[in-house]
């Protein structure tokens, strides 16, 4: 997989791009403050939907315009697919496969499968755990990407439970038991939608970690990861993926 045309218009600093790429590295080579970042944050959006950079969409939209567009030409074994996205401020996107309009932005995911590694990363460390639930969802989304309709199922009942907590010391006061009875309606959403979130975080850990040991006749021991066996683990790798994997965080 990769991209063959990456196209901007109003993004970031790019008032216009079009750039066609070729399967293999590319670099992009200029100098500071030239807007190489801004490229590679318009692919990750392609992707992602987000910025690795900004939590909403509003910095993404050049100085001055009202949307930014986004289009991208992705080749999969030899098919090509292209995805045409309009960001736009404090409204939702839209969203074009192949050209076509379709119903949700969110159906473009998994048509571009990338990862990224950028300074911002070391938020996963240095940040606060919200910062590691966010990547953590965010890469399974790009392995399932159902998991992006779940993600935002659970955002919007936070929200209406939220408001709702807002009023329930008032209503309590006046003896009114609507609210708690409504309370527990969005309690029981929001568990459904959490424990989905949950247990692919949980899946998500467990795919990382070692699928298996074997011990050699020597005594020495052999790791690997993954449900499919790749390249062993040997000597103190090996013993550093056998701590992990039995390690329990609090």
């Amino acid at each position: 997989m990769y991209v063959r045309h990456l196209g901007l218009q109003d993004f970031r600093s790019w008032a216009q791009v079009d750039l066609d790429l070729e399967s293999g590295r590319t670099v992009f080579v200029a100098p500071n403050g030239y807007g190489k970042t801004n490229l590679v944050e318009a692919l990750w959006y392609s992707a992602t939907l987000g910025s690795h950079r900004v939590a909403s969409d509003a910095p993404l939209i050049r100085a001055g315009a009202e949307r930014a567009i986004i289009s991208t030409i992705v080749v999969n074994d030899g098919r090509e697919l292209a995805i045409d996205l309009e960001v736009l401020a404090g409204r939702a996107n839209k969203a074009r496969l192949n050209r076509s309009p379709v119903r949700s932005a969110r159906e473009v995911l998994g048509v571009l499968r990338a990862v990224m590694f950028a300074p911002e990363d070391l938020a996963l460390v240095r940040g606060d755990p919200a910062e590691r639930r966010r990547y953590l969802d965010e890469l399974a989304t790009t392995r399932r990407p159902r998991i992006a309709a779940v993600r935002a199922d659970y955002d919007k009942v936070l929200r209406q439970r939220t408001a709702l907590l807002k009023t329930a010391a008032g209503a309590r006061h006046r003896g009114d038991r609507s609210v708690a009875d409504t309370l527990d309606v969005w309690d029981g959403h929001l568990a459904e939608h959490g424990a989905q979130l949950v247990a692919a975080r949980i899946e998500l850990k467990g795919a990382s970690q070692p699928a298996g040991i074997d011990v050699r006749g020597d005594g020495s021991l052999v790791a690997w990861t993954g449900r499919v066996r790749r390249t062993p683990l040997e000597g103190r790798d090996a013993l550093e993926a056998l701590r992990q994997s039995v390690s329990v965080e609090p």
